[in-house]
């Protein structure tokens, strides 16, 4: 029944969330769990605002064009004027800047050691700044939808580019994890004696910053840049409760990442609130329930020990 009326026209919009919420969980599970095990969520942050200053120039850009700010291939609103404006992407702007703040992060990080926190902030404040100016600056965007999609996610209203955009960086997301996965648990795990085995710890560092920074973008239309940490470390926080093996991790990453999008999409359209910070509601009531259980599964198993040694 629930096929049949996903099938229909009318009911396009909830399917195409559902497609995209299960593409994109592939890369917030995977990346995800690397965010948590290194300890990086921080840094995550930092980017998600300086991709918010990409959205704000891609939105811009978008505008001025299409009204000939510029005052580029002729007058106002004529069709290549037109064709330009529907080319530029808030999105590929978001992925340019996230990648550019993940690039000086690790610079950041590497030359600055000792006040690595204040400099990060300064780029995490510089980044939303950014993007609000260029917002002040586009014309009929001061409370556009457009922004609070970026802002607070907006799954539900996703065009079908959005999906082949989201789809295309999930994949580019899994092939390099794969391609890099054993130096990322090397540098996850034990930092020292990956540099003792000769492996560039600050290269693939590097990149994992990079693949977090692709994530994050992927994220903007799901949950929001305001949720964005949350999602990006719960469900592998979850997953890291139940398992200390990266590989079974990743995998519990994934698919509890699945489910609660899924069911938040779900619990969103039926109670009519926003999808978005409903999925963080319902990764955060399975995390908080997995910590119960396995605190009482533990103190069960210290008490049958005792009992077991009691003479």
């Amino acid at each position: 029944m629930i096929y049949d009326i996903l099938t229909l026209p009318a009911y396009e919009f909830l399917r195409n969330a559902f497609i995209l919420s299960a593409l994109a969980s592939i890369s917030f599970g995977l990346i995800g769990v690397f965010v948590v095990v290194r300890r990086i969520g921080y840094l995550a942050g930092a980017i998600s605002h300086c991709a918010f200053g990409g959205v704000g120039l891609g939105l811009w850009l978008k505008k001025i064009i299409l009204l000939g700010g510029f005052g580029l291939l002729g007058k106002l609103g004529s069709p290549s004027l037109k064709n330009l404006s529907d080319f530029i992407d808030p999105t590929w702007t978001a992925v340019g800047a996230a990648v550019l703040a993940a690039l000086l992060i690790g610079v950041i990080r590497r030359a600055f050691a000792e006040r690595e926190d204040t400099l990060i902030g300064i780029v995490w404040s510089v980044g939303m700044a950014i993007g609000l100016l260029f917002l002040d600056k586009t014309p009929g965007y001061a409370s556009s939808s457009s922004v609070s999609s970026y802002l607070f996610g907006d799954i539900i209203l996703i065009s079908r580019h959005d999906m082949y955009t989201v789809a295309f960086l999930a994949v580019l997301v899994l092939v390099v994890t794969a391609c890099c996965f054993k130096k990322f648990q090397a540098i996850c795990f034990d930092e020292e004696f990956a540099k003792m085995r000769n492996i560039p710890v600050n290269f693939y560092f590097q990149v994992l910053l990079v693949l977090t920074a692709i994530t994050v973008v992927l994220m903007l239309r799901v949950v929001g840049m305001v949720l964005v940490i949350a999602l990006l470390t719960l469900p592998g926080a979850t997953a890291a409760q139940m398992t200390r093996r990266l590989g079974p991790m990743i995998l519990l990453s994934i698919i509890l990442c699945f489910l609660a999008s899924w069911l938040g999409i779900f619990l969103g359209t039926v109670f009519n609130v926003s999808v978005g910070p409903m999925i963080i509601v319902v990764i955060s009531m399975i995390y908080i329930l997995v910590c119960i259980v396995k605190t009482n599964f533990l103190r069960l198993c210290r008490l049958g020990r005792s009992a077991g040694q009691t003479p």
